[in-house]
């Protein structure tokens, strides 16, 4: 376990989860583990699965990259973030945010509006 963990690390910091992988065996393998062991730890450790945890990551990041880059398509987004296809990213996005990507975006650009000014003179 304790491989894995530097291996999970890593992954973390190289932020692995944009590699497209589609399988858990083969996430196993990019992490030098084998399948078992990921799952082992994922239910053990972690409290959900590798691939729960994995699109979690992919979905937050293309929360982050929403809003830093609001010239970026929603298709941009998701491939750079490791979704297989554009309707599989909206389909998640939408089950994780209650929105679709760009109403999602529109909504948090709003609120950050809305927001007071930051007191930059004091």
């Amino acid at each position: 376990m304790d491989r894995l963990e530097r291996t999970l690390s890593a992954y973390l910091a190289d932020k692995g989860w944009r590699v497209p992988v589609r399988t858990v065996g083969e996430a196993a393998e990019r992490l030098e583990t084998d399948t078992g062991t990921l799952h082992a730890y994922f239910r053990d450790r972690v409290g959900v699965d590798f691939r729960t945890w994995r699109t979690r990551l992919r979905l937050e990041d293309a929360k982050r990259m929403l809003l830093e880059n609001p010239e970026m398509e929603a298709a941009e987004v998701a491939r750079r973030t490791g979704f297989s296809n554009r309707s599989n990213f909206a389909r998640q996005f939408l089950a994780y945010t209650g929105c679709k990507p760009a109403d999602w975006r529109e909504k948090a650009r709003m609120s950050r509006d809305s927001r007071a000014p930051e007191n930059d003179y004091v």
